[in-house]
This record gives C-alpha cells, structure tokens and sequence, in this order.
C-alpha cells in the first residue's frame, strides 16, 4: 500500500513539473501583432511601421513582435477593419476620417479648411485636445487611435489645370469613402467619385476619373503626376495618419504591452511628421523641376473663395460643431 501511495505522488509531482514547464513556455512565447497599411513599400507608412515593430519590440525585451502587411496586402481599409473587429488583424495606419463609417464624429478628420498650416495643425494635436477628441472617437467607433503622423495638405492632382473655382464644376474627383469629403466637393462644384485607392491610378490613366486629391507624400511615391499632371495646392484638408486597435482587443493586451504600444505609437508619430515636414518641400521641388508637371498656386482671394463655398459642410453634424470651432479657434 505504501509504494502505491509512493508512486501515486511521485507521478504528482512529475505531473506537475510538466504543467510548470508547458505553463512557463507558454508564458515566454511572444505576442505576435498584426500591423496593415495600403502604402507602397517606399511610402512613409511603411517606414513608420518598421519603426514602430522596432520600438516595440526594445521596449518589450523581444516579448511582443509586430509583424507589417504593406501594399494592401491584407486588402483594402474597410476589410482590414472588420479584421480588427473579428480579430484576425491587430492594427492599422489610417486617418481617423475613414472611422466616419462607425460615426460621424470622425469626420474632423476630412472637413475642409480647418487649419491655417502646418504649425496650426501640429501644435493644436500636440495639446490635451488630441486625448479629448480621440477618447470620445473611442467610445462612439470602438477603435483606439495614437501616434500624430502629420502628412501634410491635401492637395488636387488632374488632368486638366484647375486654377479658379469654376474649373471644379463637373470635375469627376476620385474621394476615398467619405461623407464629409463628398459634400465638400460637391460644395466646390465637382463631382466626387468614392473609389479604392489601389484603383486611382488606373483609373486616371483610362480617363475613368479626372482628378483625385492627397498629400504630396503619397502622390509621390504612387506616382499620380505621371497620369495626371496639374497638381493644385489647395491643401483643403491637413490631416495625420495614426495607428489604429481596436479598443475592445487592446484592453485585453497585458498592461506592460500596452504602454509599449502607446510609445511606441507616439515615438514613430513624431518621427513621421518631422519627415513630411522635410519631405514636403523636396517633393515639391522635384515636382517643379519636371517639365511635364505644372504647379498650381491658389492666391488668397481665390482661397477664399473656396472656403465660402465649403463653409456650409462645418454645420453638417451638430456634434462635430464646438469641436470645429475650437480647432479653428485655437493659437
């Protein structure tokens, strides 16, 4: 009897070293994240991402990897998206305009005419406004926002010049899924056209769009000037990138991942904004050297004009009203 309670706790304990052992393995396996983006490999997305897996990896002593999936790879925005939802993909480099599908209080990211220039728009995010706004995108989307990634002023790449307002009317301008960009432009008098952005550049070369509109970065590096060369700088919206989770599968990350994600969010932001700012005025240098493009400048008087034409869209959604008044109000 006493060598079968001898043996009985003898397998005990070898049963037990070896939960020990499956239970520590599985504690040291890393956390592998998922991280998308549309950007081509020479975009700024891509360099942010890889800065971004780097920082996260450092700061968590290798516990978590972050793995990049660039070129729409894991396919469009929207798909990607409803990835984070069923949890299939972690995170994504997006605007906080293309959430306006989950509530229209993210349409601040694509209203028109809102800042006066980069120094407005980059010294406004940096304040207590940035966890405001994107706690209360949070709650109303679902999704967590961090990291400023400044890209500039939109600006509009056609196949005619467009010059004065009046060259608007009719112009068939490709706009990625968005509300408030659609009533912008049909404000100025064009006709918005919604449409993947993998699709743009074919789409200008058959004549299918006349035009589409975005930073200098990504008409750069997708190179939209070869197939339409009028580039206009308008810079109706100034808006950044940022890193997007969804907020219900983030909250379940250990607190130790979390903090490293957010700095790591913020680091490669700040990273990413001081390099379009550099890259902006290289870009546009390189545009004005090429005989083949022709630069557009807007005077003040005809800026003007654009924005009373678009002022109406400002009092579209009530909620977004004293958000909008304290953005353009801000010093």
């Amino acid at each position: 009897m006493r060598k079968v309670i001898v043996i009985v706790l003898g397998l005990g304990l070898v049963f037990g070293a070896l939960v020990g052992v499956s239970q520590a393995g599985e504690a040291a396996k890393p956390i592998t994240l998922k991280l998308a983006h549309e950007g081509p490999m020479n975009d700024q997305r891509q360099k942010a991402s890889e800065t971004f897996a780097r920082l996260v990896k450092e700061k968590t002593g290798g516990k978590a990897s972050v793995e990049v999936y660039g070129s729409s790879s894991l396919g469009p925005k929207e798909q990607v998206m409803l990835g984070m939802e069923t949890g299939t993909v972690d995170a994504l480099i997006e605007d906080v305009g293309t959430l306006q599908r989950y509530s229209n209080y993210a349409a601040l990211g694509f209203m028109p005419f809102l800042y006066s220039g980069e120094a407005h728009y980059r010294k406004l995010w940096k304040t207590g406004f940035k966890d405001e706004y994107f706690g209360e995108v949070e709650k109303k989307t679902g999704f967590k926002l961090m990291g400023i990634m400044y890209r500039g002023g939109r600006q509009i790449t056609s196949s005619r010049p467009i010059a004065k307002l009046e060259d608007l009317k009719g112009l068939k301008i490709r706009v990625p899924t968005s509300e408030v960009m659609i009533a912008g432009f049909k404000a100025l008098g064009s006709s918005p056209t919604p449409m993947a952005f993998p699709e743009v550049f074919g789409a200008l070369q058959q004549k299918v769009i006349d035009a589409q509109e975005n930073p200098l970065d990504t008409i750069n590096s997708n190179s939209l000037q070869e197939v339409a060369p009028n580039i206009t700088l308008s810079s109706h919206i100034i808006s950044s990138y940022n890193f997007m989770f969804f907020a219900k599968t983030f909250q379940k990350y250990p607190d130790w991942l979390q903090k490293a994600i957010m700095e790591s969010a913020d680091a490669a932001g700040d990273e990413y904004s001081n390099d379009t700012s550099k890259k902006e005025q290289d870009i546009l240098a390189k545009f004005k050297a090429n005989p083949k493009v022709k630069i557009i400048t807007l005077s003040n008087e005809e800026l003007g004009r654009w924005q009373k034409a678009v002022a109406s869209v400002h009092g579209t959604y009530p909620e977004l009203v004293p958000v909008i008044k304290k953005v353009i109000e801000f010093k």
